[in-house]
This record gives structure tokens, sequence and C-alpha cells, in this order.
């Protein structure tokens, strides 16, 4: 049987079982089960097993068990996955438990208020060692299932404002936390961001003390925490647990998804990435829609193009049962994904340009509210990932524990986007700017990132003040509008080391390029990408495309065509592949519930440095041979194709 890490292809069910669930098993049969394995043929199953509210949806003799069954549906599910191979793995709620706090009002954090909360455990406490570990024991040792997909872990963990526990963190630190007259803590105090940080610590031996337990009293058994080191905590995996997992925004979903897969394929580990069958929202008036099969492959394009797996998600009914309907609707899915893992599953991604995405600047973003692995707080991040992708360049991510040299994905960048930074510590700073002194160009946004650069910016000088203004920044014969965060600039243009790129049309500089060693930083004097996260502007796309097209030279991948592909260059087992993904009309899946056609991209030309002529030239996976023209001179490939639908690879030998 397959590891569930290993694999490419899945399924994941899940239904928060609780107070009325009276008949679960009801109408899970083997034969539903095995029309799901048959039609669709995933490489692992996941289904619930506990979630949210803390109730366990299979008979249970060690947590709290639904209040009524018919069957033991996890029995069904595991003799029919094991009859086919299927590895097995359970949706299991972890630091979400509220029925555990009803039975066990102890093992509650206690919020910065001095009340017990009703749903998220304590890290420190005994429910890991009283219910967690136990109870998958039970799960892998009783029912033999093969792996624990834990949910509501990292988003959900709170710090613990329990007495005792502070008195731990300030023995162990050597400060006191203390509250102001009204009883708050100072949230800008050195005292209660250690003390966060004390918080953080602590949920990483969490997770590493019951998954290494896990471990040693069953070693086959594999463990994903739900978006750890993901994200929601860009830092490098310092714990055993198996595989990295997550499922993106379910209303948002394909630029969700461009931007967690980017994250996930730089930590080394088996990762995958779950899409939601079905859009809805969570405002409380949520509808549910269920997708395409055109908008999950689309999805499914963007993960896996990068080497990652992907998973479906769709709910169970309140008995453990599915819809089959719903399952029938994925097998085009299901033969999309099949059809591309030879060639793309374990695939490494590179770009020449990396996004930094700060670990350093985010945890002090959220130290100011007092959360810990929150969601969110990237969105400037995001917001540079889509506008580069969005021009036809390939980018990825660099996170703070990569600025190294000997970092492969580090070191193949020309390009280094900065977007919007607030903090930075002085290692990751000159870092940054030894990456200048010796070649590369660093692009750095938005006025107080900028302001953090100023003293490399020779003959610049920026406003101490800032505003939220509209500017018109002068592009060519069209001024382009931006509300924007923005402070005046002035530049000392007889100093001879600072270009001024763009200006605003009351004449103060925008965008600059100052010479730095033997290489350059970009100011771009406003928060661009925070902006273009929730409005795109195809003129701002075009205008930041125009100058990353001046920087390091001749591309290594070129593209002539509609402005609405990603391009995903990848290498495995010595052949160059390039993934082409459609990306029209995704800017409005937040207001379109559900569509179910994606037009055409006709006409792409793709213009490849390479230094010899290619033995072999095949898209992939429709096996054609495309028109195609090598220009030794030049050492250049050009491949044209004459329609995209959803994805294609150009594989070249």
């Amino acid at each position: 049987m397959k590891k569930r890490s290993e694999g490419f292809f899945g399924l994941h069910f899940d239904f928060h079982a609780g107070e009325d669930c009276t008949e679960i098993g009801k109408n899970v049969t083997e034969k539903m089960i095995r029309e799901v394995i048959e039609m669709l043929r995933p490489d692992f199953i996941q289904c619930d097993c506990k979630g949210h509210r803390g109730f366990s949806s299979y008979q249970t003799k060690i947590g709290n068990p639904a209040p009524g069954f018919v069957h033991d549906q996890l029995k069904i599910w595991r003799k029919i996955t094991k009859e086919y191979g299927v590895p097995l793995v359970m949706h299991y709620s972890g630091i979400w438990d509220n029925r555990a706090l009803e039975t066990h009002p102890e093992w509650a954090v206690i919020n910065e208020n001095g009340s017990p909360d009703k749903e998220k455990t304590s890290t420190f406490k005994a429910y890991a060692d009283e219910l967690l570990i136990p109870q998958l024991l039970e799960l892998a040792n009783v029912y033999g299932v093969d792996g624990v997909w834990v949910d509501g872990e990292c988003w959900a963990v709170k710090p613990d404002f329990d007495e005792k526990i502070i008195t731990l963190f300030e023995k162990e630190y050597g400060v006191k936390l203390i509250k102001d007259i009204e009883g708050k803590y100072d949230k800008n105090s050195d005292e209660y961001r250690k003390f966060l940080h004390f918080n953080r610590k602590q949920f990483l031996k969490y997770i590493g003390h019951y998954t290494d337990k896990v471990h040693k009293n069953a070693p086959d058994f594999e463990i994903a925490s739900n978006w750890a080191f993901s994200s929601h905590m860009p830092e490098k995996v310092c714990l055993n647990v198996d595989f990295l997992s997550g499922d993106f925004n379910p209303d948002d979903s394909y630029n969700s998804a461009r931007f967690e897969a980017r994250v996930l394929c730089e930590q080394n580990k088996p990762w995958d990435l779950m899409a939601w069958g079905f859009n809805r929202n969570f405002t409380g008036d949520a509808i549910k829609s269920v997708k395409s099969p055109e908008t999950l492959c689309r999805e499914a394009a963007s993960v896996i193009s990068l080497g990652g797996g992907f998973q479906i998600y769709n709910n169970q009914n309140r008995d453990g049962s599915v819809n089959l309907w719903e399952v029938r609707e994925m097998k085009p899915v299901a033969e999309f994904v099949r059809k591309r893992e030879p060639f793309l599953k374990g695939g490494k991604p590179f770009s020449n340009i990396g996004i930094l995405y700060s670990d350093y600047d985010r945890k002090n973003r959220i130290d100011k509210v007092g959360e810990l692995f929150p969601y969110g707080w990237n969105e400037r991040v995001k917001g540079a990932v889509r506008m580069v992708l969005d021009s036809a360049h390939s980018c990825s991510i660099l996170m703070d524990h990569m600025l190294e040299p000997e970092n492969n994905s580090f070191s193949e960048k020309n390009i280094v986007i900065v977007p919007e930074l607030k903090y930075i510590n002085e290692e990751i700073k000159n870092k940054l700017l030894k990456f200048a002194e010796t070649g590369g160009n660093l692009i750095i946004s938005g006025y107080d990132g900028c302001k953090l650069f100023a003293d490399a910016l020779e003959g610049v000088k920026i406003a101490d003040e800032r505003r939220e203004t509209v500017i018109q920044i002068v592009n060519g014969t069209r001024n382009i509008h931006q509300k924007a965060v923005f402070g005046e600039v002035k530049i000392d243009e007889n100093a001879g080391n600072t270009e001024i790129l763009r200006k605003c049309s009351a004449g103060s500089p925008v965008i600059a390029k100052t010479k730095y060693g033997k290489g350059s930083i970009v100011a771009v004097y406003y928060n661009m990408f925070d902006i273009y996260y929730d409005a795109t502007n195809f003129y701002v796309r075009n205008m930041m495309s125009e100058i990353i097209g001046s920087l390091g030279g001749e591309k290594f991948i070129s593209y002539k065509g509609q402005k609405f592909v990603d391009i995903v260059p990848a290498k495995k087992d010595g052949k160059l592949l390039i993934s082409l993904i459609n990306t029209i009309e995704i800017y409005s899946e937040k207001r379109l519930r559900a569509y179910d056609e994606i037009p055409d991209l006709t006409n792409i030309e793709i213009i490849v440095k390479l230094a010899k002529e290619p033995a072999s030239i095949r898209l992939q996976p429709e096996n054609v041979i495309p028109e195609y023209k090598y220009d030794a001179s030049a050492g250049k490939l050009t491949v044209n194709i004459n329609k995209l639908h959803i994805h294609s690879i150009i594989v070249i030998e």
C-alpha cells in the first residue's frame, strides 16, 4: 500500500459531528465506498472522525462519541479502503474541541480577560496526553487507519493567560507581564511580545510531543498538522511531521492556491493542498455552490505544476454518508490530474524572481493584535505574487530562513521583490543588500519598506510624514490613479546614482532605481502590491512588468500572447518542464458563485533560452509535437501553441 505522504490525488470528506448526529452510519455502505474508489481511484481518502464540536463520529472508547450510531461508519470505511489498498486518513480537530472543554474545562486556554475558552484547548495542559494522543493511538492500533490530518491547529491556537502559565513564562524569560490601570496588557510592550513568542514555542513543542509519541507507538502512522510551516507560519520545518497540507480559501481558491503552493513547495517535505469542492463564505449567510470540474481542474493545475499533491474536499452527510452525485462530478478532475502525474509529480519548480515572505515582519505585525498564527496578514505578499504571475513572469517565495547563498532557490534569483515591509532586522536587511551589492536587483515597495532601506538609497530623501491620498502616476501618455499610502520623495538628480523611473502628476518621484554595488535597488514609494491584492489593475501590472523586464538582462522565458497565463518552469529527471495555466476570468471568483466554462487562450508564443538544440519537445499530456524552431546563433527556442484550454506542459529534453 502506498503511503499517504506519497499520494498525488486524494479525497477528503468531513462533517464535524454534533449533538444532532443520532444515526451515524445509517446510510454508509460498502457499495457507496466502492463506487467512490472505483469512480475516482484516489491515492488516499480522508474522512471524518472528530470535528471542531469535539464529538467523535466513530464508536470511540477513549473520546467523546456522538449521540447515536446505527453502524460504526469508520469500520466500513477501513474495510473497503483496505480491500482496495487505499490509505485511510482521519480528519481530526486538534486544538479546537468544544466537547472536550465541556467535560474537562481545566484543559481550556484562558483568555486575556480571565475567562476559560469554550472552544480552544491549551497546549500547556493535559488535553494532548489525556485525549489527543490516546485517541490517535486508538485510531492507529484498534481501527488500523494510516494517518491523521489534524485540523484546527496553528490557525486556531491562542495564547494562554492562565496565571500558572504566566508564572512559567516570567520565570523562563526573567520579565514581568504587567497590566495597565484598565486591567489590559500592553500589546506594544516587549514583555507582551515575549509572552507571545513563549506561546508559539509551546505550540511547536505540542506538535512535536504528540507526533513523536504517536510515532513511537505506531511507527507507520503518518501525521500532518493542518497549515503547519505554511503561509500561517513561514518558518523552517523543525518537527517530525510526515507531510505538509492545508485547505485553501474556498471563495478565492485559485489565487489562494497559486500563493500557498509557492510557500509549501519550498519546505523540502512531501506536501499537498486541498481544494474545497464547493464555494462558500463565512459570513453566516453562506450558500453552498458546488464547483464545476473546469474550476477544480484549474485549481489542481496551480498545485500540481509546482510538484505537490492535490485533494478535493466535499461534505459528508450528518450520518457519515457521502453525496455520490458530487463524487461523480469529480471524475473529469481525477482524470485531469492522473494524466499529468507522470510529468509533474516530484518536479522542482524554479524562477529567477523571488518574493520575500518575511516571518519576522509578519510576527511583528500580528503581535500587535495578540495572535499567534492567524490567517491573512500577508495581503501585500499575495498581491506581489498575483501581479508578477499576471504579468506572465514566473516567481517563487523566499522565506527569511532561505536567504543564504547556499540555498539553491535564493542563489538562482536575479530579482528579489520585498513587498511593503514594516519591520526588518539587521540580519535580513544585510542579506538583501548583499544580494544587490553582488549584482542582484532588489525591488522595495511601500512607504515603510522604503524608509527601512533609506540609508542605502543615495541621494534620496523620503518625507517623515505619510498620508493616504490619490496619486496619479505618469506612465507614458497615461496617468494611473492609485489611492495610496505615500510620503513625498525628493531625489538629488545631480548625484548620478539614482534614476527616476516614474513620477506622479504633481512631480514627486514614485518609482526610482538606485545603483548599489554591482546591482540595483528599485524603490516603489507607495503600497503598490497591497492595493493590487484587492484591486487588480492592468495598467499597474503592465508598468511593473516593464520595470521587471528592464532588470537583469534577457529573461530565461519570454511570453507573447494574452496576459492570462501562469508560467511555471520546473525540472525533473533531466527534463525542463514549462507549465502553462490559463487564468482568464479568475478575478470574479469572490462574486461569482459557480462557473462551468473557461474560454481558451490562442496563439501563444514561448521563447526559452537554451544553450543547445533540444533532442525532443512535446506538449503533455496531449503527447503532440508543437510548432517550434531553434535559433542556434541566439540560443533561443521558440514554441508556438495554437490553443490552451486549462493547462499544458511543454516538456523539453
